[in-house]
């Protein structure tokens, strides 16, 4: 009887610690996500070179350019570079999802950035007039298998039509929009603790009766 009681305590406690992310890609009433947006600004600058978006879980290729590109908001994703030689010889759109990730990760002609990007901006009340966050990134030097890319600034788009533009400062910390709204809840988080204090109480009382 023990051990049956410790095991509904255990599958418990994984349930509680999993469930905000079962609701990750749940948009909570009143609520809105900001995706990032991002664009090269200088990639024209170097036309000796593919440029690779890869990221997990997608997406597993896509061919970049100077227009604006975006990805599924749960991505984190990187950026390869691959002499336009290579890339022609290669043929990378004949590859499977893991031979395509095996060459961008150990082939030594590939050069690689360590700047991860991020799929979601935050997640905003449905009142913030915020819409969009553009992110500009600037290629700064291709050397051997190093990418050296830089996050420059940061264009904030509004429900009025009006931007916001900020520079970076760090690289990993985004600078904050002008209009921030209420800060998000996680309304069902919250409402599934009771619940799950309930049914932990229930089993604990039903545990001692009949251990009586």
């Amino acid at each position: 009887m023990k051990s049956r009681f410790y095991l509904l305590m255990a599958l418990l406690s994984v349930f509680l610690f999993l469930t905000p992310a079962a609701f990750a890609d749940v948009i909570e009433p009143g609520q809105k996500v900001i995706t990032y947006d991002y664009k090269l600004t200088n990639i024209d600058n170097f036309p000796d070179f593919v440029f690779i978006l890869h990221g997990m879980p997608n997406p597993s290729l896509e061919i970049l350019n100077s227009s604006v590109f975006n990805f599924y908001k749960l991505s984190t994703c990187s950026i390869y570079a691959v002499p336009k030689t290579v890339f022609n010889n290669v043929q990378l759109d004949k590859m499977n999802e893991s031979q395509v990730e095996e060459f961008l990760n150990n082939d030594s002609r590939v050069a690689r950035s360590n700047l991860e990007l991020e799929g979601i901006y935050k997640t905003v009340s449905s009142n913030d007039p915020l819409n969009s966050a553009l992110v500009l990134l600037e290629i700064k030097s291709i050397n051997d298998t190093n990418l050296d890319i830089q996050k420059t600034r940061v264009i904030y788009g509004y429900s009025d039509g009006k931007n916001d533009e900020k520079p970076f400062i760090v690289q990993n910390e985004t600078p904050e929009h002008s209009d921030n709204g209420p800060e998000p809840v996680n309304y069902i988080y919250y409402l599934l603790l009771p619940i799950l204090a309930i049914i932990i109480v229930s089993a604990y009382i039903i545990y001692r009766k009949r251990s009586k």
